[in-house]
């Protein structure tokens, strides 16, 4: 039973209130939560009365105000002129500086020739610098010239060269490298630096190459391995789903004397509920308990959020009758995370039922509560019932915000109530909430749909007017409609105010121009918004080739289109039975099988082979110009060499 997977209750059970209750009168409203931001002060090393006389202070101020404007010339010649005066804080600054913008030869020149002793704060600007850019090798070659000029490298130096060593291309054996290097150089490398390295490897996927550094390489480096590195390779053996190794390496750790901890736990819990495997939950929460650990909120919202997943709704709700006897009360995480499950089953009584026993805990709804519910009203058409709920958000201190706001607009115009979703859309400024391009598109695609151009023109403009600028998904929305309508002057109309307004067109926005021209035979327009394209650096796609095609073929063009198919570049696209079948099915529709049955050789001599849909096209066209009996002998020909399936015999009337 899944219900198995809790452990025995620690504290007395709570009784339950009946099921039956009625929700509180006064509904809890949410608490406004304050939270204080730091700002994080980067504090030089002060200067000394050795490295910093009288106005040296001023001096690397000067140097710092003139590189962060750009000015790295005039503080380079303000640092000159100061002559012996100016200490080695002044001299950072320059380093700094000359870093900053970018002129790492001028750094690192400056930096190897400062005539006052260095310290480690003239080179790191240097070191970060270099492996910002990748160049581990010539960051370690700093290292050591620190050292031969008497500058001992400091910790976060070492720090920063395993990142970039972690971030570049050379794999996980790179950083490896690099963190021996460092060793080998005489660096004093902590757990924390190898921790690094580890994380690496395993997000890699290396996980035996992690579990060799583990054992072997980190204790020749000199380095412990603690909890944190042991967290780490058990979750890289459970990205790689080695559960008896998991088990393995627990056990190795409760033997070197470093235990598993609440994250180790919170790691296998949150494995296992995404693979399914509750059963094994079980063993794990055991396991806690011999450990000490205690189950906390997070572990059981994860534990939910997997059961609900895989649609045990009843025993996630069991779980959350049982919380309480284990020394914890449900959270708002807990229960949006079996009524996202409810409503996603579509069972909104018990949905119902469950927010009833939120009021009777004093589980206070929040945004996400109000959301769930919003989207699944939405999703099963009931959207008049969500204006009550948008009120019900305020009243319980809760602020709708743009999703909750696009949610319901998406549901209007689902439903075909246009002039709602317009409404809403205008009123949510007023409630303090900006549309964004989102909202925007989706009710410019509801009044396309709706056939009301005007309207979703003034919307647009309207769009600009609130500094909301279209993307190309926005614009790409209204083009389709205004082809599809053969409103082509408007289309291309629209394709310029693209750039207007900052927004390049796209592959959808010139296809979708160009087969319009085409389908309102204005086959020359169409060429010629295929030159800009390409003039731009755009590869037309199999798409945009086989719409000109078709409409080239519809005009009788076919050399123009031979024309086009042997200037294509692109083999992959050449060698496309969909642009080939294009041009053979427009033919057939005029009535010409037998040029398609020529340009079939072409097709072959291009390189291309026919497909089913080839010869089906094919057989149609000489059925419906007459020939049956030829289109009934070429049918079954085909089918007996296996070129066709039996079955579209049957489907074309030949048993």
């Amino acid at each position: 039973m899944l219900t198995s997977l809790l452990p025995p209750p620690t504290v007395p059970v709570v009784s339950k209130l009946s099921a039956s209750a009625s929700p509180k009168t006064a509904k809890p409203t949410r608490l406004a939560a304050l939270s204080a931001s730091a700002s994080a002060l980067a504090v030089a090393p002060a200067a000394t009365s050795d490295d910093a006389p009288p106005g040296g202070g001023r001096l690397s101020a000067l140097i710092r105000s003139l590189c962060a404007a750009g000015r790295t010339a005039e503080a380079a010649r303000a640092l000159s002129a100061a002559g012996g005066s100016a200490g080695v804080v002044a001299y950072n600054a320059m380093v700094s500086g000359y870093c900053r913008a970018g002129q790492l030869a001028s750094a690192r020149r400056l930096a190897a020739s400062v005539p006052v002793p260095p310290n480690a704060y003239t080179y790191f600007p240097v070191v970060r610098a270099l492996c910002a850019r990748g160049r581990i090798a010539d960051a370690l070659a700093v290292l050591d010239e620190m050292r031969r000029r008497g500058c001992a490298p400091i910790p976060p130096m070492y720090h920063v060269v395993l990142e970039a060593a972690c971030r570049g291309g050379g794999g996980f054996l790179s950083a490896v490298r690099v963190l021996q290097d460092l060793h080998a150089r005489g660096c004093a490398l902590d757990v924390g630096n190898c921790n690094l390295v580890l994380n690496a490897v395993c997000d890699q996927g290396s996980v035996d190459e992690a579990l060799r550094l583990l054992r072997d390489l980190l204790p020749s480096l000199g380095c412990q391995p603690d909890v944190v590195s042991y967290n780490a390779v058990l979750k890289g053996l459970c990205m790689a789903k080695r559960w008896g190794r998991v088990q393995d390496l627990m056990e190795e750790m409760v033997t070197v004397g470093c235990p598993p901890n609440i994250v180790t736990f919170n790691t296998l819990i949150g494995y296992l509920c995404r693979n399914g495997l509750f059963e094994r939950v079980h063993e794990v929460l055991a396991q806690m308990a011999d450990h000490g650990c205690t189950p906390d909120i997070r572990m059981y919202a994860t534990i939910l959020d997997g059961i609900c997943k895989e649609g045990h709704l009843e025993v996630a709700h069991e779980i959350l009758d049982r919380m309480p006897s284990y020394g914890l009360k449900p959270n708002v995480v807990c229960y949006n995370t079996v009524l996202k499950g409810l409503c996603s089953a579509e069972r909104w009584e018990q949905a119902e039922e469950l927010l009833a026993e939120m009021f009777d805990k004093d589980c206070p709804l929040d945004d996400v509560t109000f959301n769930i519910l919003v989207d699944f009203f939405c999703q099963n058409g009931l959207v008049y019932r969500v204006i009550e709920l948008l009120e019900q958000m305020l009243e319980h201190g809760c602020i709708p915000d743009v999703i909750t706001y696009t949610t319901v607009i998406n549901g209007f115009c689902k439903e075909g109530l246009i002039d709602e979703a317009v409404m809403l859309l205008k009123s949510m400024a007023a409630c303090g909430c900006k549309p964004n391009t989102i909202s925007y598109t989706i009710v410019l695609k509801g009044l396309c749909s709706a056939e009301r151009w005007v309207d979703a023109e003034d919307l647009m403009s309207q769009m600009i007017q609130q500094g909301c600028s279209p993307n190309p998904v926005t614009f790409n929305t209204v083009i389709n409609f205004l082809c599809k309508k053969g409103l082509v002057e408007q289309a291309i109309e629209l394709l310029k105010q693209m750039l207007l307004n900052g927004c390049s067109p796209d592959l959808i926005s010139y296809s979708t121009v160009i087969d319009g021209l085409g389908k309102a035979g204005k086959m020359d327009e169409a060429l010629e918004l295929l030159n800009v394209m390409v003039n731009k650096g755009m590869s037309p796609n199999t798409i945009i080739y086989s719409s000109i095609a078709s409409a080239l073929s519809r005009e009788g063009r076919i050399n123009r289109v031979i024309q086009m198919f042997d200037n294509i570049q692109d083999t992959t696209i050449r060698s496309d039975a969909v642009l080939y079948n294009a041009v053979i099915s427009s033919l057939c529709k005029r009535g010409e099988t037998d040029r398609a049955i020529e340009f079939l050789a072409y097709m072959v001599s291009s390189g291309c082979m026919p497909n089913e849909s080839t010869y089906t096209i094919l057989i149609r066209g000489l059925a419906s110009e007459g020939f049956v009996k030829e289109a009934q002998e070429t049918l079954i020909e085909l089918c007996s060499k296996g070129a066709l399936r039996k079955h579209l015999m049957k489907h074309f009337g030949i048993v």
